[in-house]
């Protein structure tokens, strides 16, 4: 492989590794002193193509920070981050004194999609200007904000779920098929045994489920608890009541 090959192989991978950990980057703000990220998840109505995102310095330093945008795309159970001209920020890049706050404008470009689309803006908060650099860019702290950019279709959207339990060598795994026109967020993942006992499987965030696709989660409980009769209930985009999942029969 030639020099400039190599090189952009290498780049490339570089690349996909930083967007694998930007996905599982926390989307909270930091109980620390410092970068601090608010709100922690943004949706652009059909006719509201902006809307801010707000980064606080509670630290005593001067901190610097950037913005990126990438197309957060679901495909197969597998999740990537792929560079996408449909949103923009303003600005990418910034400087905060000790105690400031400054607004990110978070652009839609161009008329609304036909279909929900979801992208996640990388705040990434930077090393000071004098730190010594090893190779490459290094990073302090990072957040991951999902933004939903509402369809373009008059009226109300909602997921629709079904969901199958899934066994590989006694290891369960819960498939989510969202055939709605909405995202679903999945939070404390909870199965109701037979006796009405509740055991939970996964507390706090699961994960999303984009509309109209498919996604798979490895799932931290007993295969055998899970065979058993029951139903799985999570809470849905932040209600706060849990609902039960729809159940195709499981695969074994």
């Amino acid at each position: 492989m030639g020099g400039g090959r190599f090189r952009q192989a290498v780049r490339t991978r570089a690349i996909r590794l930083a967007l694998g950990a930007a996905l599982a980057a926390p989307a909270c703000p930091a109980l620390a002193a410092g970068l601090q990220v608010t709100p922690t998840q943004l949706t652009l109505g059909r006719d509201r193509p902006a809307d801010a995102l707000w980064l606080n310095n509670t630290g005593p330093a001067t901190l610097r920070a950037q913005v990126r945008v990438f197309r957060w795309l679901q495909q197969d159970g597998q999740e990537r981050l792929e560079p996408d001209p449909g949103l923009a920020v303003s600005p990418p890049m910034l400087e905060l004194a000790p105690g400031a706050r400054q607004l990110v404008r978070v652009i839609r470009l161009g008329a609304p999609p036909a279909q929900e689309a979801a992208y996640r803006l990388i705040v990434d908060e930077l090393p000071p200007a004098d730190a010594a650099q090893g190779p490459g860019l290094q990073f302090v702290l990072r957040y991951s904000v999902p933004v939903f950019l509402a369809p373009a279709a008059a009226g109300p959207i909602a997921p629709r779920l079904r969901a199958q339990l899934q066994f590989e060598d006694e290891r369960p795994f819960l498939a989510v098929d969202n055939r709605g026109d909405q995202h679903a967020q999945l939070a404390d993942l909870t199965f109701v045994d037979a006796q009405g006992r509740r055991h939970a499987i996964a507390a706090g965030l699961l994960g999303y489920a984009h509309a109209g696709q498919r996604m798979r989660w490895a799932l931290q409980a007993p295969a055998a608890l899970l065979r058993g009769p029951g139903t799985l209930e999570a809470r849905i985009n932040g209600e706060p009541d849990a609902q039960a999942l729809a159940l195709d029969p499981p695969a074994r």
